[in-house]
């Protein structure tokens, strides 16, 4: 599901079942990147978007300036601390979920009440940290092993394999070792792509924003095969801004 659908489906849907809507949502990522919003959502500024973060990390913060989102000032009441920011203004008012990676905006009028818009904002940010698409760590493995068996690593197995992306040809010494098998480092792409080698297999391990995607192979996959298919769903993370 796209980060349109969640905000077309899942904030601006039906409350209740009464004809009502929130007046505009968004999900924006921590840097102030918008990754769907509704088309109403106002255009905010990146500041605004700092200050939030700020009060989530000093809750606070903006009690005394209150909290501006697209030139409008609300007034900072009762939320959560370090979760949710709540902010009133005249009838309507606004609901902020912070998530691992990403803040989860309603916007609402009357007839819409501050607890309908509290429930539909955070319910989806709610959701989305159950699913682990916004925690802070997401370690995917894709398995392509002819046996479809599971590699069970260690941690500091990925730590080396994350200090190669940070300082590539750091694993060139030692090799590249992944649940207790070496592997020897072949061409990759610095910074993004690591690819070993183990007799007639291998392994691929494509770095997105937020994880890393590894694919190991034996014949009679080629090593084309196992790299078209990781770096292709690390691409498409990407995209997502995953």
């Amino acid at each position: 599901m796209s980060w349109q659908t969640y905000v077309d489906e899942h904030l601006m849907c039906d409350i209740d079942g009464q004809g009502q809507h929130l007046t505009a949502a968004s999900i924006v990522g921590h840097d102030g990147s918008v990754w769907a919003q509704s088309s109403s959502f106002p255009q905010f500024k990146p500041q605004e978007i700092t200050d939030i973060m700020k009060d989530f990390e000093e809750p606070g913060h903006l009690a005394p300036t209150g909290l501006h989102l697209g030139g409008t000032k609300y007034m900072v009441i009762q939320g959560e601390a370090g979760a949710v920011i709540r902010g009133k203004k005249g009838s309507g008012g606004i609901t902020i979920k912070k998530t691992g990676q990403a803040l989860v905006f309603g916007i609402y009028e009357e007839p819409v009440t501050p607890g309908q818009c509290n429930m539909v904002v955070e319910r989806l940010g709610d959701y989305l940290v159950d699913q682990g698409l916004f925690h802070s760590m997401c370690w995917e493995r894709v398995g392509l092993s002819v046996s479809g068996s599971e590699v069970m690593f260690k941690s500091e197995e990925i730590t080396a394999i994350m200090s190669d992306f940070d300082e590539p040809g750091t694993l060139a010494p030692t090799g590249l070792h992944l649940g207790g098998t070496k592997y020897m480092v072949i061409q990759g792409e610095a910074g993004a792509v690591i690819r070993g080698k183990k007799g007639p297999g291998g392994v691929t391990v494509k770095k997105t924003n937020q994880a890393l995607i590894i694919g190991i192979y034996d014949e009679p996959m080629t090593p084309g095969q196992c790299n078209m298919i990781v770096e292709r769903l690390g691409d498409y993370l990407m995209d997502q801004g995953l």
